[in-house]
């Protein structure tokens, strides 16, 4: 077990873990102080960058491991689901009485689920699409929604059944078998990368000039939105392409 604490990549693991936990101590702790929330996302997108970083560091050492893999899926229902349903209920969900703590566990528990299913799914090869939206992702957007609010909302206020109805809405895509494209089959070339410096350029600068919030909710909406867009566009050439493999096997 010692080797498994001196391992690089869980300790990026380890720090999206204490983000989390922090976030959950600054939304509990908050007493409605907007300040609070807005930091508490905050740390919940730095848990995102971390638990962005240990694949790529285990993969740089070549120390990745089964131990690994179950620990950064452990630690993603902390910092991913717990948190921002910890967040959710304490903004604004509390104020639904039973519902609202229902609200706030049904996000966590398809959360759970979403991580479940993906792990007895995974078979080490690579894919195109994954069913139903990422915890990270899910999570990640949930946070930041609030985070943009405690920051103002750009002058819109987010009503208290349009928070809950929203949380229900990503609880329902994490479990949906709604089709979301993968990262992991982006093409490693010159045009892919000079895509991602302009991209990451262009967030840093709207991040600075702008409110870093407005940008994490606008990313996070885009992904969201993303799968079920895909799905209904994607549809007629699904359905060809179910009907030539059919007609082959016909033959």
């Amino acid at each position: 077990m010692i080797r498994q604490f001196l391992n690089p990549p869980n300790w990026f693991s380890s720090a999206s873990l204490f983000c989390g936990l922090y976030a959950i101590f600054l939304a509990g702790q908050g007493n409605g102080d907007p300040n609070a929330f807005y930091q508490a996302g905050l740390f919940i997108f730095y848990a995102g960058l971390f638990d962005a970083l240990d694949g790529r560091v285990a993969r740089l050492f070549g120390t990745g491991s089964a131990f690994g893999v179950q620990l950064d899926s452990l630690i993603d229902i902390i910092s991913f689901g717990v948190a921002p349903a910890t967040l959710a209920y304490f903004w604004r969900l509390h104020e639904l009485g039973g519902l609202g703590v229902f609200s706030a566990f049904f996000f966590m528990l398809c959360g759970a689920f979403r991580l479940a299913r993906f792990n007895i799914m995974s078979d080490g090869k690579v894919h195109t699409y994954a069913p139903g939206s990422t915890i990270t992702m899910s999570g990640g957007t949930l946070a930041a929604m609030i985070m943009w609010q405690a920051g103002g909302g750009d002058g819109y206020e987010m009503s208290t059944a349009t928070l809950a109805g929203i949380a229900l809405a990503m609880s329902i895509l994490m479990v949906s078998n709604v089709p979301y494209r993968t990262l992991k089959t982006m093409r490693k070339n010159v045009r892919t990368f000079a895509g991602i410096t302009v991209f990451a350029g262009a967030f840093i600068y709207v991040g600075v000039m702008m409110d870093i919030s407005t940008v994490l909710v606008a990313m996070g909406s885009i992904y969201v939105l993303s799968g079920p867009v895909e799905a209904v566009l994607g549809f007629p050439l699904r359905r060809r392409r179910k009907l030539r493999e059919a007609a082959q096997e016909e033959k």
